[in-house]
């Protein structure tokens, strides 16, 4: 348990990113709390990891149950691939009934306000990277509840969510209704094929690309030449989070791979940019 709490405090995750790896390890609320207190600091980072789980213990605790719960529908590593998307689906459909936050962040402790930054904070990278115009056609791979989709909105021509669950997709609906300019769709997760080639300026996967991952190297590499197809001429494929495999050489071959595969050119290949959260960035032009 001690191990997230020693990375905070060295700068390396988020007091955010920190707490949810303890909720993923198995603690509870008293656990962390009784861990904070035996790593008494005078850091702000500590501060700010007690300051999360205070007055939360309730949502915690359920989040930890939840974790513990489903924790083997998280992973489709070994299933054939339309088992894993069937298993990822399942996973996704029960989480976003339990916390639609948290579904889509844990990091975000179901609290809106924390996922609100991360999603400003992604917004403000991408735009600093010059991937944000007028005019753009945005498809959202891996939509979730629509909170990206929402957030680039304002500034794109229009946004297409895809997301292999069905009840995330209802939740995306539900939530972004007024949106004119955005719209969300069911996909099998299988590949890209049903979209219109050269319909897109950018295709932007957040953390949608480990699952894609987990159920094998076929569904990916269809995946980033779909995503080839539907791009314009000097669009990009934006990826946020290759896996989870915990192994950066092997997500640079593999980034590298497609790239020279499917016509990329790999501009950015598994910088950390984020303060709030811990995800890679991948941007394949």
């Amino acid at each position: 348990m001690t191990g997230a709490i020693e990375e905070c405090l060295a700068g390396v995750i988020s007091p955010e990113v920190a707490v949810a790896r303890l909720l993923l390890g198995g603690a509870t609320a008293s656990g962390i709390t009784d861990a904070l207190a035996a790593r008494q600091s005078s850091d702000p980072r500590w501060s700010a990891m007690a300051a999360l789980v205070a007055g939360r213990a309730a949502a915690l605790d359920a989040l930890a149950a939840e974790v513990q719960a489903t924790s083997a529908q998280h992973d489709a590593s070994g299933d054939t691939p339309a088992a894993g998307l069937a298993r990822i689906a399942a996973f996704f459909d029960h989480a976003v009934r339990h916390s639609p936050e948290a579904s889509v962040a844990l990091y975000s402790l179901g609290d809106p306000a924390i996922l609100a930054a991360a999603t400003a904070e992604i917004v403000e990278w991408l735009a600093a990277q010059g991937l944000l115009r007028p005019g753009l056609d945005v498809l959202d791979l891996g939509c979730g509840i629509g909170r990206v989709a929402e957030a680039l909105a304002p500034c794109c021509l229009s946004v297409l969510g895809l997301d292999v669950s069905a009840g995330m997709v209802a939740e995306a609906r539900r939530r972004h209704a007024g949106l004119a300019n955005a719209r969300f769709e069911h996909t099998s997760g299988a590949d890209l094929d049903a979209l219109p080639a050269a319909g897109f300026g950018l295709v932007l996967a957040i953390d949608s690309f480990p699952y894609i991952v987990q159920t094998g190297p076929a569904t990916a590499d269809r995946h980033v030449a779909g995503a080839a197809r539907a791009l314009r001429p000097g669009g990009a494929l934006v990826i946020l989070n290759l896996s989870y495999r915990d192994d950066a050489a092997r997500d640079r071959a593999d980034a590298a791979a497609w790239a020279a595969a499917h016509g990329f050119t790999l501009d950015v290949a598994g910088m950390a940019p984020f303060a709030l959260w811990d995800g890679t960035a991948w941007v394949l032009r």
